[in-house]
């Protein structure tokens, strides 16, 4: 076991079994030889998009999870399962239909409440969701959400989110405390949690206050009332150590936002991320001393494998829901279940990748998109924000990880413009970095000094150029490039309609043919 004492440093470990740390509201020391303990377990998600284990089986799946936090009840009767933020969205299953309406997250608050989610932090992808979509998520769940830094508009003021039960609004708290009644005739052991999420999603529904100011506020606030305070965060990293460097008397951060795992220390404060799409989780065991009113933490990152066998009831709920959406798919292509790839490097599809830069899934999806062609083209530009997996994916690929990855499909146009409205294109696509309307390309490359290459060739603007591309773009819809419609082309054609023998019909077609002829 490492200890680390209360001294105002900044210590950086990266570990991938686990970390410990003494902590106390008055010293750096404690004595682990005392009687008078409370032992107390928090079992940490982040960033779960996905019911079902991912890489053809072998990771994930929150079956698994509800097996092992079966296995920490046996330890203690004291266990919090929360979750750091992102869950709601993006998905598959949540664009697809059910009873007239698209799911939009409906599966995974079913499965978190069988599985017994105690806490969860707002992300930015929840706020993907509408408004009266996520009203309904809301009601429907039966865990408490922490909204620290978030508010609701509404008719031109700011108010708390609120669950609607029983005819009751039920406002979301800015802070939490976990009561952890060890002894009947003896107070609660108090372990307050504060929150913050990053505004990378802004629709007009939803304020963001500052998310330091915000969680210093309910730092501060509980801090004389708990033993132990906790934060729950989506943010990013930076940040979230920023956040541990400022409230330097929490004992764990738990965050998301990324999607890889890391554990680091700030002081005594230990900021602990687990794998996205339950990957990993993190166990974080707390014994507080009564006497000397000191703690002790061990945070372990457990992987989540098929060595953990999935517990029944989850299971089921998770293959009913995989069932509808097999079935939806079968409609697309007739065998979503087969190995049609095998990614030997992980393909990038993670929002902070493919919306900065040139990415091996982006530059595939293009190339399956050129594929699709009847005609020769000269290149083939894709929105980035068309992928909506926000993960990576490896080893066997099947084409459910293909409809995981473009979730809302769409028909390809085989386009012919000029040679300025291509360039016009280019350079808007590339000043949209961050955004949704960054291109990844086909057969196109930008030069150091920002001039353009088509098919291995210096750019000309007096040439006409055929290039594919997505409905979305097609129609003009992708913010910064509303200028790309059809005003604005020369010609175009795609899938006649009906014709579902012509890959143009749906990219996600395009795709799968074209992984085929890679195997």
């Amino acid at each position: 076991m490492i200890r680390y004492t209360c001294l105002r440093i900044f210590v950086l470990v990266m570990l991938l079994g686990s970390i410990a740390c003494t902590g106390s509201k008055k010293s750096a020391t404690t004595d682990s030889t005392t009687n008078r303990q409370v032992e107390f377990i928090i079992l940490q998600m982040n960033d779960v998009y996905e019911l079902s284990p991912q890489e053809n089986g072998k990771v994930g799946g929150l079956a698994r999870v509800a097996t092992l936090r079966k296995q920490l009840l046996r330890e203690t009767p004291h266990v919090l399962t929360v979750l750091a933020g992102d869950f709601l969205s993006p998905s598959l299953l949540g664009t697809l239909k059910l009873d007239g309406e698209r799911i939009k997250g409906r599966q995974m608050v079913e499965v978190m409440n069988a599985l017994g989610l105690d806490l969860v932090a707002f992300g930015n992808h929840e706020f993907d969701l509408k408004e009266d979509e996520l009203q309904k998520r809301i009601n429907e769940s039966r865990f408490v959400w922490l909204s620290t830094n978030i508010q609701h508009k509404t008719d031109g003021k700011l108010e708390p989110f609120y669950k609607y039960q029983e005819g009751k609004r039920i406002q979301m708290p800015k802070g939490f405390t976990w009561n952890i009644r060890y002894d009947e005739e003896a107070e609660p052991l108090k372990v307050g949690f504060y929150s913050a999420c990053i505004n990378d999603n802004t629709p007009d529904y939803v304020h963001f206050d500052d998310p330091y100011q915000s969680a210093e506020e309910i730092y501060l606030h509980l801090y004389p009332k708990v033993d132990v305070l906790v934060g729950l965060t989506h943010l990013e990293l930076v940040m979230d150590l920023k956040l541990a460097s400022m409230l330097v008397k929490s004992a764990l951060i738990m965050g998301g936002h990324e999607h890889d795992n890391s554990i680091d220390t700030v002081g005594t404060v230990v900021v602990a991320k687990a794998d996205a799409n339950a990957k990993s989780v993190y166990v974080h065991r707390f014994k507080y001393d009564l006497d000397k009113k000191t703690y002790e933490l061990n945070s372990s990152l457990v992987r989540i494998t098929d060595e953990i066998a999935a517990d029944p009831e989850i299971d089921a709920l998770v293959k009913k829901w995989e069932r509808i959406m097999l079935e939806q798919i079968s409609q697309v292509v007739d065998n979503p279940s087969e190995v049609i790839y095998n990614a030997y490097v992980p393909l990038d599809g993670r929002e902070k990748s493919i919306r900065n830069r040139q990415t091996n899934l982006g530059q595939l999806i293009a190339a399956s998109m050129a594929f699709a062609a009847k005609k020769p083209v000269d290149g083939a530009i894709l929105n980035s924000g068309s992928v909506r997996i926000d993960d990576q994916l490896a080893g066997p690929i099947t084409p459910v990880e293909i409809f995981r990855s473009l979730p809302y499909g769409g028909q390809l146009y085989e386009v012919e413009m000029t040679g300025k409205m291509l360039k016009r294109t280019l350079d808007a696509g590339w000043e949209n970095k961050g955004l949704g309307g960054f291109l990844q390309w086909h057969n196109i490359n930008r030069t150091e000094d920002g001039n353009w290459i088509v098919g291995g060739k210096a750019f000309d603007l007096n040439r006409n150029y055929r290039i594919v591309m997505g409905d979305y773009l097609w129609k003009g819809l992708e913010a910064g490039l509303e200028f790309l419609n059809t005003s604005n082309m020369i010609s175009w054609e795609t899938a006649a309609d009906g014709d579902e023998t012509d890959l143009r019909s749906d990219v996600r077609k395009a795709v799968v043919a074209y992984l085929k002829t890679l195997k």
